[in-house]
């Protein structure tokens, strides 16, 4: 364990070599006026070291190497998902939700959110989908301009969301702003209130639909039983948190990404109204191009990883943007390139731990392309100059001004 200083700031344990030592905040990696993308190559770049340790954050371990990432969130032997952010929650603390566990005990779970959000059964929701996204659009067209953030992006997938778990839209923003906090918070304090607000919300929702018969996700997981018994209540309310934070954050912040690109490219606006397989190769592309998600995990034993050892209980963070990014495995990696071939894209994770909303938030990517730009073809940045980024476990963008002839 590390000794954490005043300012937050931890100092080296006598296992961390001096050289392995980077003064990096994975929660904010980007200067002032820097991409946040190119920020992150930077670092990558700058690094000769596979693993490095940082004191942010009380003191963790970083894997710098697309590789090493993908083996850290896949390796549930050695790294374990109990702690997904840094810092690592103190002992004792209420856990962020049901599925943070290792196997065996995260099996029955996963199964359960891999049935409720499949390929399949997301499918089935396409047409509910882009009616919502249609709606959403046809309402912005005649004003000219919209501020993306609170007009769309999280207004579609929470929408969706809603749909799905029988939950009233009246509660959006409110649901919004906790599950942004949840994953977003400044620090463990800020992300364990969130966590609490969400369950209270949700636990008396769940109590009412366990002993009733509706076909939604929530009572699904109210009348969850694992290995024979029923589920309880508080891990019906730690497993409801984690639909949310599955269904909403990443696919929010994704598409404000992709709409400030499209912004800046025309072009690419142009051709991927021409051509519907670039248009869904570019969707592809959108996902590895903007990895927003940095995971951590908790090292379970004592390990060489790196050509460095972590001892149990450190902590190693796995940012996506070091794989997507990474230019071993894609050539000028910040290049937005469609046709690119790639075997594996981080963003939405790795491994039995991969984002059970993944394929649902693909869909409403693809979807948000198909219906926009035949509506809004040509919109441009409010505010060319730049637009602000907000790192956190997920990056974001606060803001997105955009606007076009009405």
């Amino acid at each position: 364990m590390s000794d954490t200083s005043s300012n937050g700031q931890a100092a080296p344990p006598d296992h961390v070599p001096p050289e392995r030592v980077v003064d990096l905040d994975i929660y904010a990696p980007h200067g002032e006026g820097e991409d946040y993308f190119a920020a992150w190559l930077r670092w990558r770049e700058s690094s000769p070291f596979p693993v490095l340790w940082t004191p942010h954050h009380g003191g963790h371990w970083i894997a710098m190497r697309g590789a090493g990432v993908l083996e850290v969130l896949s390796d549930s032997e050695r790294f374990s998902v109990d702690s997904f952010g840094v810092p690592r929650a103190p002992a004792g603390q209420r856990p962020l939700g049901a599925l943070l566990k290792d196997p065996p005990e995260h099996a029955p779970w996963r199964r359960f959110l891999n049935l409720g959000l499949s390929p399949r059964v997301v499918s089935g929701s396409e047409a509910a989908i882009r009616a919502r996204a249609i709606e959403l659009i046809e309402n912005l067209r005649p004003r000219g301009a919209c501020e993306a953030v609170t007009d769309f992006a999280d207004v579609l997938p929470l929408s969706v969301f809603l749909d799905l778990v029988d939950l009233p839209l009246a509660d959006r923003e409110m649901l919004a702003n906790w599950t942004a906090e949840t994953v977003r918070g400044a620090d463990v304090a800020a992300r364990e209130a969130a966590f609490n607000a969400l369950a209270a919300y949700l636990a008396p929702v769940l109590h009412e639909r366990r002993g009733g018969t509706g076909d939604d996700m929530l009572s699904a997981i109210a009348r969850l039983e694992v290995d024979g018994a029923p589920v309880t209540d508080e891990e019906a309310v730690g497993a409801a948190i984690h639909l949310c934070m599955a269904g909403l954050d990443t696919v929010a912040s994704l598409l404000v990404f992709v709409l400030e690109h499209l912004a800046r490219y025309p072009a690419e606006r142009s051709r991927m109204r021409r051509e519907p397989a670039y248009l869904e190769a570019a969707a592809t592309e959108f996902t590895r191009r903007f990895p927003i998600v940095v995971m951590s995990r908790r090292v379970r034993a004592d390990i060489e990883f790196g050509g460095v050892q972590l001892h149990e209980d450190d902590m190693i963070s796995a940012p996506t943007m070091l794989h997507n990014l990474d230019p071993d495995l894609f050539p000028a990696p910040l290049a937005f390139d469609p046709a690119r071939k790639a075997s594996h894209i981080a963003t939405f994770g790795h491994g039995i731990h991969r984002c059970p909303g993944a394929a649902l938030g693909r869909r409403e990517l693809l979807v948000t392309l198909q219906e926009w730009l035949p509506r809004i073809p040509d919109f441009a940045l409010a505010d060319p100059a730049g637009q602000r980024v907000d790192g956190g476990i997920v990056a974001s963008m606060p803001r997105l001004d955009l606007r076009w002839s009405a």
